[in-house]
């Protein structure tokens, strides 16, 4: 299953054949492979349903806690933070009850990745020391070596003191056969030697493991590697052999994924670009850098604010049992009272309602945090409108319920124009300003069931529910008009008017799928920035878009 994808996948197909002579405890283990086997091809939502299954009913505590621990990094895998933390906490309530070796060992191997995740790196390192002393092996003295090492890397230790552990940590996958382990700590090692100025030994390291890595066929390891080996060739100047090696890279990648492979190889491209004068293409590939880079660092921030809101929770929970405790305690205290006089009494009723009083002060000030976490995790903190993962997923839920109905929509891009100019002159606090302003009009212009985020920079987003295409050009062109006749005041005696591009498209046009009415408004959008701005443009498919 880590070394040998293929041949897991036939292994496999065999005992599916023999299906019928299995027990129920190994029907129900062949189960959690094929969930493993349905997450590696990426049937996330089939490999998810599969692992809830033996959640709800385990017949073995092996696999039941294998589940849980694959269902804790599919969550993580697809951000899902706090479902994440608030699984991985049920883990931990339970370690001091697995008695079983096993179940215990593979459930510290998830403990370390959501630690790593909640950036606890010393719990990390700690959770990898006691899966080393209890592992008594070499397969398990690799996976403690590899989890170590990359925790101290996040954590930030000096690579000096990071080498010796990396030089012990491969030796121990190779000899335990764990290739799979192997390769990616080589791969880390090839990529600290290129960062330390030796990009001829990281080349060299890499070309040596790169039929390793190919025949495992795992992407994201023969995407890690070009994206490596393209940065070792661009440190050494071969700009050539750099781009070949970052498209390759790409073409291993899931596009559609934000992740920090993208990121480096598109930082790659736009150096390369560059440095050959293909300015446009730079622009192209620095754009799509800044976008890996922004969604990256929002899904630093969801794990933050996770781990914030899942502690928030634990909190209130210890709250409402500690509450429950004193409850029961006065009632004890009660009854004694009353035994010995009713003037004890009345100091019993007042002793109750300052703990209640107490108590529910902690609480409403809890829920009032849990409130405040959940509206940061989905509104844009200049602007207070939804961010973009959230606006996203309303316009996506919208579009659904419409296409099941029959309804019809349109999505409008807005983008300021030269706005960049107004940080240069003015600086970044003008410029939220503006950002400001923008908003403040827009909202104007719409109503309560219309869907408005703040998409990234200067870029805001609008759905219009059931409306028309001419409603959907009233509604821009009003919010465009409104912008240019309403300067924003940037200092104390100075004001700047401000303008904007739009773009919109329609469903009944390129459908209710939300990435084509994205591409279609986009390109609506750059129509209206190459015809001299301050313009709304409808793409209307494959005609001309029309502007006004």
């Amino acid at each position: 299953m880590s070394t040998d994808h293929r041949r897991f996948a036939r292994l496999l197909e065999q005992l599916h054949k023999v299906e019928n002579t299995l027990t129920p405890e190994q029907s129900q283990h062949l189960q959690f492979l094929d969930a493993v086997k349905n997450d590696m091809a990426g049937k996330t939502t089939l490999a998810m349903r599969q692992y809830q299954d033996i959640l709800e009913q385990p017949l073995d505590p092996l696999t039941g806690i294998r589940a849980r621990t694959a269902l804790i990094a599919l969550y993580l895998q697809q951000q899902k933070y706090v479902k994440a933390y608030s699984l991985a906490n049920t883990l931990i309530a339970e370690m001091p009850r697995i008695k079983d070796r096993r179940v215990h060992l593979y459930a510290l191997k998830i403990l370390i990745r959501v630690s790593n995740s909640e950036q606890r790196y010393d719990q990390a390192i700690r959770y990898a020391d006691q899966l080393e002393a209890m592992g008594g092996n070499d397969e398990y003295r690799c996976e403690a070596r590899v989890f170590r090492t990359q925790a101290m890397l996040y954590r930030g230790d000096s690579t000096t003191s990071a080498r010796a552990d990396f030089r012990k940590a491969i030796d121990t996958c190779r000899s335990a056969n764990l290739l799979g382990f192997a390769n990616n700590l080589r791969l880390d090692w090839a990529e600290l030697e290129s960062e330390e100025g030796h990009p001829d030994q990281s080349i060299a390291d890499l070309h040596r493991i790169t039929p390793d890595v190919m025949r495992s066929g795992f992407r994201p390891s023969v995407a890690t590697l070009q994206a490596f080996l393209s940065q070792a060739y661009l440190k050494k100047g071969a700009f050539a052999r750099a781009r070949r090696h970052a498209l390759a890279a790409l073409e291993a990648s899931d596009p559609k994924d934000s992740n920090w492979t993208l990121q480096y190889v598109y930082r790659i491209l736009y150096r390369i670009d560059k440095h050959d004068h293909h300015f446009s293409s730079a622009l192209r590939m620095h754009e799509k850098y800044m976008q890996q880079y922004k969604a990256s660092m929002a899904d630093a921030r969801a794990q933050a604010l996770a781990y914030q809101m899942v502690r928030q929770d634990i909190l209130s929970k210890k709250l409402r049992l500690e509450e429950l405790g004193k409850q029961n305690r006065v009632l004890r205290l009660r009854q004694s009272l009353d035994r010995k006089s009713a003037e004890t009494s009345h100091l019993y009723i007042l002793l109750l309602l300052l703990v209640l009083a107490f108590i529910g002060f902690w609480a409403y000030r809890i829920k009032h945090s849990q409130v405040r976490f959940r509206r940061m995790a989905r509104h844009d903190d200049l602007t207070g409108v939804l961010n973009r993962p959230y606006f996203f997923e309303q316009v996506e839920n919208a579009l659904l319920r419409l296409e099941k109905t029959g309804g019809e929509a349109c999505f409008l891009i807005l983008d300021m124009d030269h706005f960049k100019r107004v940080n240069d002159m003015y600086g970044h606090i003008s410029g939220d300003k503006v950002l400001k302003h923008v908003t403040r009009i827009c909202l104007q212009e719409l109503r309560s069931e219309h869907i408005f985020g703040r998409m990234g920079g200067e870029e805001f987003g609008i759905l219009i529910p059931d409306g028309s295409r001419t409603l959907g050009m009233e509604i821009g062109d009003r919010i465009r008009r409104a912008l240019a006749a309403t300067p924003v005041a940037v200092h104390e005696h100075t004001s700047v008017t401000i303008t904007a591009s739009i773009g919109l498209a329609h469903t009944a046009l390129c459908g209710h799928a939300l990435k084509a009415l994205l591409i279609a408004a986009d390109e609506a959008l750059y129509a209206a920035k190459r015809s001299g701005r301050n313009k709304l443009i409808l793409h209307k498919g494959h005609r001309a878009p029309a502007i006004t």
